[in-house]
């Protein structure tokens, strides 16, 4: 009897044991995660995420910049607005009408002719014919007055070169300016910018008339060379009422792209010459031809 009740003590503990071996285990696994000690991406709050995305707003404002009317401006993490130290240069503008084109082309001509340093290329031309009269069979007295003189090459240093001078060697020839021309005596004018930023200057004078042997034309004399006739020289005299008229004559120059100088130059002057020459007897005649003159600056 004794040993069934030892026996059946023995089971209860053991039973008791297990039982209470199995609860704690149950309680161990069961027991409640600990918030403060682990918070999964998912347990996140909407406040929270929303805290994060301002925060990283806030960091990238800081390093925003706006440009405005040209002029950047750095935006601060403190949502102040700080004007940036660089400001868009504004261009050169384009002359409008004759009066502006025609100074805009003067002070880029006479600022060119006054450097004191710089490279220029010319090719002169001087074409000639007589057109009517008895001597236009012998059209060949009229060689010496023709000139094709390219690609003359000077170097200026200090104004100077080893043959010439700017005042010499550029237009208008023995004259300090390359150009008084005024307004009144230009037939049209435009100016167009180019898309490297360069300027193209077209100029077209109106017709001038002179009496070939006292008189220079005025209105080109200002801006361009022209005719200059040793008539003395010529093989036949030619009488003093002889008359003669520069028309459609046009100046094109190319501006550099700050307005201040010439980088190109081309004059075109047709001439035509009116009078009466003297070859044992007196018979009209009439002489057609034209100046060139192109010209480039570095």
């Amino acid at each position: 009897m004794k040993r069934i009740l030892v026996l059946l003590l023995a089971l209860c503990t053991i039973a008791t044991f297990a039982f209470a071996c199995g609860k704690e285990a149950t309680e161990e696994t069961t027991a409640p995660i600990n918030a403060e000690e682990f918070t999964s991406e998912e347990d996140i709050t909407v406040e929270e995420t929303s805290a994060i995305e301002d925060t990283s707003l806030a960091e990238d404002a800081s390093t925003v910049e706006a440009s405005t009317g040209g002029v950047t401006t750095a935006v601060t993490s403190a949502g102040e607005t700080t004007a940036a130290t660089t400001t868009a240069a504004e261009g050169v503008k384009t002359p409008e009408g004759t009066a502006a084109i025609v100074a805009f082309y003067n002070d880029a001509a006479n600022a060119t002719k006054s450097q004191k340093n710089f490279t220029a290329v010319k090719s002169d031309k001087l074409d000639c014919h007589i057109t009517e009269g008895v001597l236009k069979i012998v059209d060949s007295a009229l060689n010496d007055l023709r000139k094709d003189k390219p690609n003359q090459k000077e170097v200026f240093v200090n104004g100077k070169s080893d043959d010439t001078t700017p005042q010499k060697f550029l237009p208008v020839g023995g004259e300090s300016y390359m150009s008084k021309l005024q307004p009144a005596w230009v037939k049209s004018a435009t100016c167009t910018k180019n898309s490297n930023g360069t300027f193209t200057v077209k100029l077209s004078l109106k017709e001038e008339t002179f009496k070939a042997k006292t008189e220079d034309p005025v209105h080109h004399r200002s801006c361009m060379d022209t005719l200059d006739v040793d008539w003395g020289g010529l093989p036949f005299k030619v009488h003093d009422d002889t008359k003669g008229r520069n028309h459609d004559a046009t100046i094109t120059a190319v501006v550099t792209a700050d307005g201040k100088l010439l980088k190109e130059l081309h004059i075109y002057e047709p001439v035509e010459v009116k009078g009466q020459v003297q070859v044992g007897f007196w018979s009209n005649l009439t002489v057609e031809g034209y100046w060139k003159q192109d010209i480039k600056f570095s």
